[in-house]
């Protein structure tokens, strides 16, 4: 029974055991991931503007930092080639682009590292050396400058790095962003203060001071403080602080010695900073402002001067103002402020002297006192007014001065406000100034004024109706109610511009009619004025009222004036019998549509490059039998057809005028004549005002800035309006270039705004010169056609062709200085877009720019020019170059002969950057078979061949190049040549009765092409002849090639007899070649291209590059069917397969030369599954992760093995069975 078990136990396992060889553990074999930590430690090194080393503990924000990675691999590591590293730089650091370099072990390269200037990732990749050699160890450098933007907020900031021993710690103190290492202020307490509190805020800067004192001299007018205090003081990055904890007093000593303070610091050096703050008491309380200046310095530290200036604010000791006036009554208000500074005045000196103007006098009664209160800000509330007995007034006069004088009987410490008032003595005829000035006791003074007017006779415009062109006035007569007999009221139009119109007089005294037998009205004449004769004594205020019409034809001299002036005189006898008169003046000025007689505007349409005037003519209404008028169309306008029309006018009462219905244009006709002058000429006599609209445009002219145009009515020849002008601003006019630029990683991104103004241009061209710290890339220029909105705006459109649209040429003279030059292959009249990267090659902090010029020709030579500087910002790491120039010269031979030299060859050159390479430059070589790339700049290059000289194979390889000196780098670069396949001379077949049929054309390793000759003649399909054989093409039956033609066919091909298989021959007839048929020769069939092949992983994305020959364009004919593929210019295809997707598929390039021709380039890609590989445990010292085996490729079939296993199951079925029956 237990051999039983045992035996099925052992058939069991040798099942289980076949079953896992034949399938395996499969997993898949990929670069692993270095897990442990193999930094070591970090150092840093910060260095100032001059490029030397800080230090001082305390740093600038923004230095420049080079960061030092010590790295090890442990020996027995177990690491393979491929396998990676990864960290993070700390994002304190800024990085401008990304980074690429060499890890080196001594002189060897042990492999690569990469930084990611986004996410600051820094990748290391180890080649085979470290599975050869123990003690791999390096340095990584990575140079760069603290990131202002991330690093903010306290001065004392930390980065922690990890490493292989657990963190180190960087504990970083940074110098705020200050102007000055001390400030001070100072802030008085409250209105008239009697203190003011001091701040001084020492070694803002946080340096490093020994002996550190501050020294404050008190100025005169304050007294030495009382109490010092010092306070710690934290310092943000931005120069701002906050006030911290109390500093103990034994920190420091404070003397007042000679009125200067000065505070001693125990700690020697500091390396913080402090805040002093102390008061002084104010004793010169007349002083406004108060001047004060600390002085910070230390024994290592020069002094530093800080100055605050304080203004007390203090009531005045005396101000006067005049507070009112009433012309109806002439009386003036008046106000009085003393003693607003609150000072104590004793009673002898407390009174006030007021003097003013003798034509005027006090009202009695209107003296009052008020106590006053101010507060913090000086603002006054006044108190209950003050008893007459607390102060005695009295009369007071002066040269031509009445006035008074006001004594407090008692002494006074607060502030006090008097106000009153003054009346004209007599009536006021003419406008005066009255003059008001107060004297205190203590010798103060203060003046004001108040300016008074005349209300005998005052007159006024009133609504003016454009429309009706009328314009209404009023005349007040009497305003201050005096008696006035015998009044005459004489109104007069002295430029005979207005015309009364006498229904609308009205006399109102106050506010009803005045009766009609009170007044006379007299009326000499309508453009002359107007009398009106009182027939009794006015007591009150009359208001005489009345409109005229208005028009500037009416104006006399004529163009005198444009203004319409309207005077009024008053005669009569006062109240003591003197007789008085007084003119006054009002002026009516109209509307520039009025004095012009019409108006002009325009607009700009810059999609149309459309110009829509707009002329309102007559807009006086005028009657014109002959009207016409003329425009000049400057500027190159040409008029648009159909566009001219004419208006209606309309114009309301407030004047603004309104466009109203089309008129019939048989009313009108227009002509441009000699000198681009447009004439509209009305066919009929005019009475009406009117809109004159057009359109004018600008095509096919060179564009200014601004369009201006002048036009005229006409009454025949004789002008009857002003010159109508207008201007119009066009957007971006007279611009034909404009440059702006900005840093993309390591390169700058440059756009060139051509012909914004949208000017007509021949033979335009765009000649740009680069700085040479910089390097144009051929392949990032792109020029796009645009949109240009009636605003002007531009916006980017579709892509031109080069070759068919413009030339672009990139020109490198000897001394490596670049310039490229894009001409226009037609003319222009719109704007563009050009797009171009240059490769940074500057130094950190470098000024790159571009000067770029237009020029071409329309009538007249346009050339413009402008300039775009950026300052770079350039992060570097380990294996950078330097700015060294240097140069590379490519040889081109024969791979038999090298001294053959060979010309024709094109050759690019790449420059590597980070873990990018970019064009720069392309030549062919010339009859000595050389090229030479000049003034390169120290760095990585790759050198490629795209295109070999004539009857040579290309060489598809790569040369990297390394420039690290000026000395000159030489390569030589061999080709093969093209095999020749020599002609085939044909031959007639021996023809039998009954052919034999050769089912599969056999390939046979002899020279000799394999045929089978066919009963039926046909033409024989011959090679391309080389040029000095011509073969003689004869009329027999060609023999059937086999399926591959040898690589060098004999002179007569024999046919050969097929294998072993002979079918039955089948009767037919012997044909008869006919010897007088000659055909003639086959052209050769262009072959069907041979699909290049590729293979990529599933889901993983393949790339790579086709040849593509200037001005010709590359695109992909159609999408892959289980992926998708993309293609630049230079020709850099990408095919993305479909997820998950394995199998075959096909990218379809189709090339486009200049001249429409097409030619198709197939790549097939096989995506296959990602190759699996078996985890085998092995004891390698030190190692506990699983090694990874890489998939086995051509290994011989495992089925032996099989086999074996199958046969061990039978044998050991077979022997339990005759164990089992031996039982």
């Amino acid at each position: 029974m237990l051999k039983k078990k045992t035996s099925a136990l052992l058939v069991a396992l040798l099942i289980f055991m076949q079953g896992v060889y034949s399938f395996g553990f499969l997993m898949p074999a990929q670069a692993a991931t270095i897990s442990s930590n193999i930094i070591d430690s970090v150092t840093m090194a910060v260095y100032d503007s001059s490029g030397s080393v800080v230090t001082d503990s305390v740093y600038t924000q923004g230095s420049k930092v080079q960061l030092d990675y010590t790295w090890s691999l442990p020996n027995n590591h177990g690491y393979h080639n491929g396998d990676t590293f990864t960290f993070t730089l700390p994002q304190q650091f800024l990085l401008f682009n990304d980074i690429s370099g060499l890890l080196q072990f001594g002189n060897e390269d042990v492999g690569t590292f990469s930084v990611n200037k986004n996410n600051h990732q820094v990748t290391m990749t180890f080649n085979n050396y470290m599975e050869t050699h123990d003690n791999v160890k390096g340095i990584l450098t990575f140079k760069t400058q603290f990131d202002t933007q991330t690093i903010t907020g306290s001065t004392t900031q930390i980065i922690k790095i990890p490493i292989s021993s657990g963190e180190q710690i960087f504990t970083l103190n940074f110098k705020p962003n200050v102007t000055s290492t001390i400030s001070k202020s100072g802030v008085p307490q409250g209105f008239n203060a009697k203190n003011i509190n001091w701040t001084v805020d020492v070694n803002k800067a946080l340096d490093s001071v020994q002996n550190a004192v501050v020294t404050d001299p008190i100025p005169t007018g304050l007294d030495v403080p009382v109490t010092v205090a010092v306070y710690n003081l934290d310092m943000n990055l931005n120069g701002t602080a906050t006030q911290g904890t109390l500093v103990d007093a034994s920190k420091y000593s404070v003397s007042t010695t000679g009125n200067i303070l000065k505070v001693s610091f125990s700690d020697s050096p500091i390396q913080s900073a402090y805040r002093i703050q102390y008061t002084t008491p104010v004793t010169d309380a007349d002083k406004t402002s108060f001047i004060n200046t600390a002085t910070f310095e230390g024994s290592n530290k020069a002094p530093v001067n800080a100055t605050a200036t304080v203004a007390v604010q203090h009531g005045t000791a005396l101000d006067k103002t005049s507070t009112g006036y009433n012309s109806s009554t002439q009386t003036i208000d008046w106000a009085i402020k003393y003693n607003y500074n609150e000072k104590s005045i004793a009673q002898g000196v407390a009174f006030l002297t007021d003097l003013f103007n003798d034509s005027e006098e006090l009202v009695a009664g209107s003296i009052h006192v008020y106590p006053v209160t101010l507060n913090s800000t000086g603002a006054e509330s006044l108190g209950s007014e003050l008893p007459g007995a607390q102060y005695t007034v009295s009369a007071a006069t002066g040269t031509n001065q009445n006035g008074f004088k006001l004594q407090f009987n008692n002494p006074i410490s607060s502030a006090y406000k008097i106000t009153y008032q003054t009346k004209a003595i007599g009536r006021v005829i003419d406008n005066a100034t009255i003059s008001n000035k107060v004297t205190s006791g203590s010798g103060n003074t203060d003046t004001a004024t108040r300016g008074i007017n005349q209300v005998v006779i005052v007159k006024s415009l009133g609504t003016v109706d454009y429309n009706a062109k009328t314009v209404a006035w009023n005349i007040a007569v009497n305003g201050d109610s005096q008696t006035m007999n015998n009044v005459v009221l004489t109104d007069v139009f002295p430029n005979k511009g207005l015309h009364l119109i006498p229904a609308t007089l009205t006399v109102k005294e106050g506010a009803t009619a005045m009766d009609p037998t009170d007044f006379t009205p007299d009326y000499p004449a309508i453009d002359q004025g107007f009398k009106i004769t009182f027939n009794r004594p006015l007591t009150g205020p009359v208001t005489i009222s009345y409109t005229t019409e208005f028009n500037n034809d009416w104006i006399s001299p004529v163009g005198s004036t444009t203004d319409f002036n309207n005077n009024v005189k008053i005669d009569w006898v006062d109240s003591s019998s003197n007789p008085q008169t007084k003119t006054v003046t009002s002026t009516f000025t109209p509307r520039n549509e009025v004095k012009n007689n019409g108006f002009k505007n325009g607009s700009y349409n810059a999609s149309t490059k459309q110009l829509t005037w707009t002329i309102g003519v007559n807009y006086n209404s005028k009657t014109l039998a002959g009207a016409k008028v003329e425009d000049v169309l400057e500027s190159g306008q040409q008029l648009v057809a159909n566009s001219l029309s004419v208006y209606n006018m309309t114009i309301p009462a407030n004047g603004n005028p309104s466009q109203g219905t089309v008129i019939d244009s048989a009313n009108y006709t227009y002509t441009v004549e000699s000198g681009n002058k447009l004439v509209v000429t009305f066919a009929n006599p005019i009475s009406s005002p009117y809109y004159i609209v057009f359109k004018t445009s600008l095509d096919s002219q060179l564009i200014g800035d601004k369009v201006n145009n002048t036009a005229t009515l006409f009454d025949g020849s004789s002008p009857v309006s002003n010159n109508l002008t207008a201007s119009v601003t066009i957007p971006k006019g007279g611009e034909y270039v404009n440059k702006n630029g900005v840093q993309d990683g390591d390169k700058i991104n440059w756009t060139i705004n051509i012909n914004r103004g949208q000017s007509t241009v021949a033979e335009a061209k765009i000649v740009d010169t680069p700085t040479e710290n910089q390097l144009l890339l051929p392949g990032s220029f792109h020029l796009f056609a645009t949109t240009v909105a009636a605003n002007g705006d531009v916006t980017k459109g579709s892509e031109l062709t080069k070759g068919t649209d413009y030339t672009l040429a990139i020109n490198t003279d000897d001394n490596g200085k670049q310039t490229f030059e894009l001409n226009f292959l037609h003319e222009i009249s719109t704007a563009y877009v050009l797009e171009y990267q240059s490769l940074i090659v500057a130094a950190d902090q470098e000024t790159v720019s571009n000067q770029v010029s237009f020029s071409g020709n329309n009538v007249t030579v346009v050339s413009k020019n402008t300039t775009k500087s950026i300052v770079v910002g350039v992060s570097s790491g380990s294996g950078t170059g330097s700015g060294v120039r240097g140069s590379l010269t490519v040889k081109k031979v024969d791979s038999a002969d090298s001294g053959i030299l060979l010309s024709g060859a094109t050759f690019d050159l790449y420059r590597k950057s980070g873990s990018t390479r970019s064009l720069i430059s392309t030549l062919t070589t010339d009859m000595t078979g050389t090229v030479v790339f000049k003034k390169l700049l120290a760095g990585d290059y790759v050198v490629k061949e795209t295109a070999a000289p004539s009857g040579y194979t290309l060489d598809a390889s790569e040369h990297p190049v390394t420039i690290n000196s000026t000395a000159g780098v030489n390569i030589n670069v061999s080709n093969a040549k093209v095999a020749v396949l020599p002609p085939v001379t044909p031959v007639t077949p021996v023809i039998t009765p009954t052919p034999v049929i050769t089912p599969t054309p056999v390939v046979t390793p002899t020279p000799t092409p394999v045929v089978t000759p066919t009963p039926t003649p046909v033409v024989t399909p011959t090679p391309t002849p080389s040029e000095d054989s011509t073969p003689t093409p004869t009329a027999t039956p060609a023999p059937t090639p086999s399926a591959q033609p040898s690589v060098s066919p004999s002179a007569t091909p024999v046919p050969t007899p097929g294998p072993s298989t002979t079918p039955a021959p089948s009767p037919s007839a012997t044909p008869v070649p006919s010897p007088s048929a000659l055909p003639a020769p086959t052209p050769s069939i262009a072959p069907t291209p041979t699909p290049d092949e590729r293979t990529t992983d599933k889901d993983t994305p393949i790339d790579g590059k086709i040849d593509v020959p200037k001005g010709t364009i590359p695109s992909i004919g159609k999408q892959p069917e289980h992926g998708k593929a993309t293609i630049d210019p230079d020709g850099n295809w990408t095919y993305t397969p479909d997820p998950g997707y394995i199998g075959k598929d096909t990218v379809n390039i189709v090339l486009k030369d200049p001249d429409g021709n097409e030619s198709e380039t197939f790549i097939d890609i096989e995506v296959q599954d990602i190759p699996l590989g078996i985890v085998t445990a092995q004891a390698i010292p030190g190692q506990t992760l699983p090694k990874q085996t890489l998939p086995k490729t051509g290994e011989a079939s495992h089925l032996y093995v099989q086999v074996a296993g199958l046969a061990l199951i039978l044998l050991g079925v077979i022997l339990r069975k005759r164990i089992w029956k031996k039982k």
